[in-house]
């Protein structure tokens, strides 16, 4: 008996961590004017994308962005992949599913968008084509936050 009671709490407690999202940016937040790789768009706030990492496997193809430039302690990123197949196709976040089908990810010292949170709505596509990725992000994540992000010839590591 006790040991269910425990384990009814611990599922009370993990979903309401889970339900947790972010708080929108304070008015007094300054926009920068942009990165070596453009911005990311999340929710109001534009972020300046200055490092760019990605991984390129036989099953998903991963850009990771970043405005800090110390590759070593990304404490703030946004992760994107799709997988292999469905690359250079629109994928529609409520048709395909996360992180089956592709992968959405934001995290910073605020905030945590895990990949198993599905996004409201949006699209995602992502293209290769020799050493150059194309990405065009523009979802809704799970609390109503959008995130966006597009670039036409990120370079592959």
């Amino acid at each position: 008996m006790l040991k269910q009671r425990l384990l009814t709490v611990a599922m009370l407690c993990a979903t309401l961590l889970l339900a947790v999202g972010c708080s929108p940016a304070s008015d007094e937040a300054i926009t920068p004017q942009g990165g070596s790789y453009g911005n990311l768009q999340f929710g109001e706030e534009q972020i300046p994308i200055n490092s760019v990492q990605s991984y390129d496997n036989e099953d998903m193809l991963l850009v990771i962005l970043s405005p800090l430039t110390d590759k070593s302690n990304l404490t703030t990123n946004a992760i994107f992949g799709v997988k292999r197949e469905l690359l250079g196709k629109e994928l529609d976040v409520e048709r395909y599913y996360c992180n089956d089908n592709y992968i959405i990810v934001y995290e910073d010292p605020q905030c945590y968008y895990a990949p198993f949170r599905r996004p409201q709505a949006g699209k995602i596509k992502m293209q290769k084509s020799g050493g150059i990725v194309r990405v065009d992000v523009d979802v809704v994540l799970f609390d109503g936050t959008p995130l966006r992000y597009k670039n036409e010839a990120l370079s592959i590591n």
